[in-house]
């Protein structure tokens, strides 16, 4: 097992799978507004970034890579404004899974543009993967038919841009150390997350929100602290490992979402407004099957 990689590549979904639960958690019960909520994401990671190159200087690589990082945080910024609208309204332990199929788009890319190779049981994996996302996006009250919500098409869409994110992201990772990756792409990021939206009444909403103590420390930790490691450890296992099989791994998100609300479902279900029928679970554990399985895979191949 290639710990340089493997294990940063699952230890990011698993920060983050705590980040998407304090997202859930912020725009359907805290109720701030999707719009603020953007400004803040992209605020934030703007600052990080300006912070990092304070620290560290100006970058010394080719510009390629500097616009490799900086598109590559622009796309992803894209992807979550889709993800950020569908989470507010549908349930985490569906809307994670299926924003993880961006594998399958990361792994064909990669080989495509970067000459990877990816064995049969590569491909495997990335399919079981893919196939434990899908089977969790299904519409509980038509799962025997086949029956699917149309507004997931635009998870889909939002993890096929993760999936060129993160090929632009491993392109950059050849000149740039992680930090620089994190800062180029987090400036990027905000270009199209924050800036659009940066408007005073989004602006007031915000304010409000992050000064009042029962909103403030829940926002600050699951979008302030939070995204550095998931990010750091997502840059490290890029720098180090394949984008495709890297790619894979990092849609172990759903293992933890799913683990993390069943452990406290009585919560998840109060504060998250999530679903836990026979149907539900049911179809929740078997993707996770899934999802484990292409990542046992993986990590032992």
């Amino acid at each position: 097992m290639e710990l340089s990689w493997v294990l940063p590549a699952i230890a990011s979904p698993f920060v983050y799978a705590l980040v998407s639960i304090g997202d859930k958690w912020i725009l359907s019960t805290l109720k701030l507004r999707i719009e603020s909520f953007n400004q803040f994401v992209g605020g934030t990671q703007l600052i990080i970034a300006l912070a990092i190159l304070v620290i560290l200087g100006l970058p010394d690589a080719p510009f390629e890579s500097i616009a490799s990082a900086f598109g590559g945080g622009m796309i992803w910024g894209l992807a979550l404004i889709l993800l950020f609208w569908t989470l507010r309204s549908e349930e985490i332990g569906r809307v994670v899974p299926v924003s993880q199929t961006s594998p399958v788009f990361a792994a064909i890319l990669g080989v495509v543009f970067l000459g990877e190779h990816l064995a049969w049981w590569g491909w495997l994996a990335v399919l079981l993967v893919v196939a434990g996302a899908a089977i969790v996006s299904a519409d509980p009250q038509k799962i025997m038919s086949g029956g699917f919500k149309k507004v997931y098409l635009w998870v889909v869409l939002a993890a096929a841009l993760i999936g060129i994110a993160q090929v632009l992201l491993k392109i950059s990772s050849e000149h740039l150390g992680v930090w620089h990756n994190m800062s180029i792409r987090g400036s990027g990021l905000f270009l199209t997350l924050a800036l659009p939206v940066l408007r005073p009444s989004v602006v007031k909403d915000l304010v409000t929100f992050i000064t009042t103590k029962r909103t403030a420390i829940p926002v600050l930790i699951t979008e302030g602290i939070g995204p550095i490691f998931g990010n750091g450890f997502l840059l490290l296992a890029l720098a180090n490992g394949p984008v495709s099989l890297v790619s894979a791994l990092l849609g172990t998100r759903p293992i933890f979402i799913l683990l993390i609300t069943l452990a406290f479902a009585p919560i998840a279900k109060r504060a998250l407004n999530e679903q836990f029928s026979r149907s539900d679970v049911v179809t929740k554990v078997v993707s996770t099957v899934a999802v484990v399985t292409g990542v046992v895979i993986i990590s032992l191949a």
